[in-house]
């Protein structure tokens, strides 16, 4: 008798465990059926955060924006007075720097206040294209909640709305309502991670236009000081 209770006990109770587990899995597909629009756009948010971040890994880079070679040959040149081949050399080469540079040299007569603001334009102009990948980074942090926002509600609504048809589907209800919040913690992921992305890529910008700048601040000193 005791053997039988303990069998059918253990019985018991591997049976409500095993089927636990099978009862707390998400149905992904219901979920993503819910609110596919939404979903599909936040995915696509994700991507695009994910792509212009490396992306802007890839391209800003202080060799490629700022070459030692090309700043030491460039340094050479403008200690020789050589004005001519060093506006060639920054033509020839088309990073942030030479193009600062070229500006410096080009209003060069016209006088130390005007060359510098020349080459601040430049240098503000040769930058806009990081700072609005930064900017769509941001705007994709403030986008990707809005929508997931927009989904719950969309699927609270309709919830709601189903239960009005028939009072009795009440665990129709928690269920809509369970996987329309699916939408706002999605959007709330892809924003935490486009935030990481504009931050860590706002920190590396800013640090690598710093070091630019401070180039092309004693190139045109050097330049001031030849040129008088």
């Amino acid at each position: 008798m005791k053997k039988c209770l303990i069998f059918s006990i253990l019985s018991f109770s591997s049976t409500l465990f095993a089927a636990e587990p099978a009862s707390q899995l998400l149905d992904l597909k219901k979920v993503f059926g819910a609110s596919p629009v939404i979903y599909a756009l936040l995915i696509l948010l994700s991507v695009a955060s994910l792509v212009i971040w490396l992306y802007s890994l890839a391209t800003f880079r202080p060799k490629e924006i700022m070459p030692k070679t090309f700043s030491d040959q460039l340094k050479k040149l403008l200690v020789l007075e050589q004005y001519d081949e060093a506006q060639k050399l920054c033509s020839e080469d088309g990073n942030i720097l030479s193009n600062i540079v070229a500006a410096g040299l080009t209003t060069r007569r016209l006088g130390p206040q005007v060359m510098v603001d020349a080459m601040k334009s430049e240098g503000k102009r040769a930058s806009t294209a990081f700072w609005q990948r930064l900017s769509l980074l941001n705007d994709i942090v403030i986008v990707a909640p809005m929508l997931g926002l927009l989904g719950t509600v969309v699927g609270m609504f309709y919830a709601f709305y189903d239960v009005n048809r028939s009072i009795e589907s009440i665990n129709a209800l928690f269920d809509g309502l369970g996987i329309a919040v699916g939408t706002t913690v999605m959007g709330l992921v892809v924003a935490i991670l486009a935030m990481i992305f504009y931050t860590t890529l706002k920190y590396r910008l800013i640090k690598t236009l710093t070091v630019v700048e401070n180039e092309a601040v004693s190139l045109s000193a050097l330049i001031e000081a030849k040129r008088n």
